[in-house]
């Protein structure tokens, strides 16, 4: 059953929001980081090998605090959006979305008729309480949080229009993969790289939508808040325990020594 979605009220108040990419698809780990205090968790089945029982037990786990949970899908197929919205995902994040026709494609996949074409099983599924919640249908076009991700230099020429497509509630410039679609892969600092997500940035802007990212440099989490991005997320678990893991491992080095 619904929940109150705190990223889409951070969101809906112009307050930055800030997230932790889980990647491992560990669900002890989503519960943790919930606990924490984060304000949204990124289960990443685009790159990580959740599936989706194991997705559905990172979701009820991170019931264990407040933070809302954006599952990020492997792609565009509608099939899943629809079995992982019935499954409870409180908000979606498309990856790779290059034009406008494609982000009408997904809204259309993640909601109800007469808005979109979702197929309808509401009393059984997850996303209901099973049922327990009669209202579900008529209250999960409103409170579904679509972001659609423009991570390409073609995705930049069309920023405007995906922004601009109803149903779609935030852009995320991924840069990463931006960068690497203009020949500098693992460049994000690159003025090239930047030109581009200026005029990224300028675009969705002007069609009123806010914007999500990752730090690259020169652009602290902190940093980028300042420049009106609302939905930031930096650090991945699997980045945070090799971070801990190799600390541990220098501190008790000099032990070995002996």
């Amino acid at each position: 059953m619904f929940r109150k979605n705190h990223l889409k009220a951070i969101i809906a108040a112009d307050e930055p929001a800030h997230g932790v990419w889980l990647q491992l698809g560990e669900p002890s780990i989503a519960e943790i980081a919930s606990l924490c205090g984060y304000d949204f968790l990124i289960l990443d089945n685009e790159h990580g090998p959740a599936a989706l029982e194991t997705t559905v037990h990172s979701m009820r786990a991170a019931q264990a605090g407040r933070a809302t949970v954006l599952v990020r899908v492997p792609g565009q197929d509608p099939d899943y959006l629809k079995r992982v919205l019935d499954a409870g995902a409180e908000a979606i994040m498309v990856p790779m979305v290059e034009t406008a026709e494609q982000a009408r494609a997904v809204v259309a996949a993640c909601k109800y008729p007469p808005t979109g074409r979702r197929g309808y099983s509401a009393p059984t599924v997850r996303a209901s309480g099973y049922g327990a919640d009669p209202e579900y249908a008529a209250k999960a076009n409103d409170e579904l949080f679509i972001c659609v991700q423009i991570e390409s230099d073609k995705a930049v020429e069309q920023a405007g229009a995906i922004a601009a497509v109803e149903g779609v509630d935030m852009v995320f410039i991924g840069v990463a993969d931006l960068s690497g679609s203009i020949g500098l892969l693992g460049q994000p600092g690159r003025p090239e790289v930047d030109a581009q997500i200026r005029k990224a940035e300028a675009a969705v802007k002007a069609a009123g939508k806010p914007l999500g990212t990752i730090p690259r440099p020169g652009h602290s989490m902190v940093d980028l808040a300042a420049e009106g991005y609302r939905l930031l997320a930096g650090i991945a678990d699997s980045g945070a325990l090799r971070a801990a893991f190799t600390a541990d491992v220098a501190a008790f080095a000099p032990a070995k020594k002996k």
